[in-house]
């Protein structure tokens, strides 16, 4: 029944589009996409950039892979004999200090009243880009950090926990196969397991942000909500159509990786092109919801 009574995706995508290049919209983009340029530039001049860095076998000799502490942080070692490749990734508590204190307590506030502003606009209302700074009011800011934590962090870790069986396949499988000697179809079924489980644990980490962004949404639709009220409203805003919602979201798969590649450049136009469509997506629920009888108030709206 959804599927007769939803517009299709191009029909979403294509109602973003028309809204995106409002002059709100781009004012509040270019706001957003600047700060996040500075933080990338600030995170780089005050060492706090993480990464990962492929190293030659040789440089490591014959550290094992593992999880080594030192005074100032960790670091990640993953050999891989075959290709005479160390991965590293070394993580230090200054690192994860300016990801809080730029990510979390200053960045956020932003992010979320970028979506209220969109929220305006798609709603046909003429918000001012300033009132992105209201976020940062007591009343508002606590329910920012809660929602960006669950959603930047948590879901993240919950990424990471469920990488964990790929990574432990991958490991035996470098450790088994040192050279390509001793190769067989035994290390060829290890290596496509490893990485069948890596696929999966990245849709898992996927599925579960989609699952859960609606809450960010709530929160920037409607920031008199109590917490409390934004979980509830914004998870039952995607209830019956958290698979479809999935899909929509997947479908702009290619947005996200060419936004990665250009350190976030992008997010200039996939910021307000994938926001805008979500929100339409969220919308066009609440509408079919209503259409049905639903009893349950919308977290969203419908137009």
């Amino acid at each position: 029944m959804m599927m007769n009574t939803f517009p299709t995706r191009r029909e979403m995508k294509r109602r973003a589009k028309s809204v995106l290049v409002h002059p709100v919209c781009m004012r509040l983009s270019l706001l957003v996409v600047g700060l996040q340029m500075a933080m990338y530039g600030l995170k780089y001049l005050a060492d706090g950039t993480i990464g990962y860095y492929i190293a030659s076998l040789a440089e490591y000799g014959q550290t094992a892979s593992g999880i080594y502490f030192t005074d100032s942080g960790l670091s990640l070692i993953f050999r891989m004999d075959l290709t005479q490749m160390v991965l590293a990734i070394p993580l230090t508590y200054h690192q994860i200090l300016l990801f809080v204190v730029l990510n979390l307590l200053f960045f956020a506030p932003f992010r979320v009243g970028a979506m209220a502003g969109y929220w305006g606009v798609l709603r046909g209302g003429q918000p001012i880009v300033k009132d992105v700074f209201r976020w940062f009011q007591p009343d508002r800011f606590g329910k920012v950090l809660a929602v960006e934590f669950l959603l930047r962090v948590v879901v993240r870790a919950v990424g990471v926990v469920a990488s964990v069986p790929s990574i432990y396949l991958f490991y035996l499988f470098y450790k088994t196969t040192p050279d390509m000697a001793s190769y067989t179809n035994a290390s060829s079924m290890l290596q496509l397991a490893a990485t069948v489980l890596a696929v999966a644990a990245a849709l898992f980490a996927f599925w579960l942000h989609c699952a859960i962004l609606p809450v960010r949404y709530a929160l920037a639709a409607h920031p008199e909500y109590r917490l409390g009220e934004v979980f509830r409203r914004g998870l039952a805003s995607v209830r019956g159509y958290r698979g479809w919602f999935f899909g929509f979201r997947l479908s702009y798969f290619l947005w996200f990786f060419v936004s990665q590649l250009t350190y976030g450049v992008l997010d200039l136009f996939v910021l307000p092109y994938t926001s805008l469509g979500s929100m339409v997506f969220l919308q066009e629920a609440a509408k079919d919801r209503k259409r049905r009888g639903d009893e349950e108030p919308p977290a969203i709206d419908a137009p």
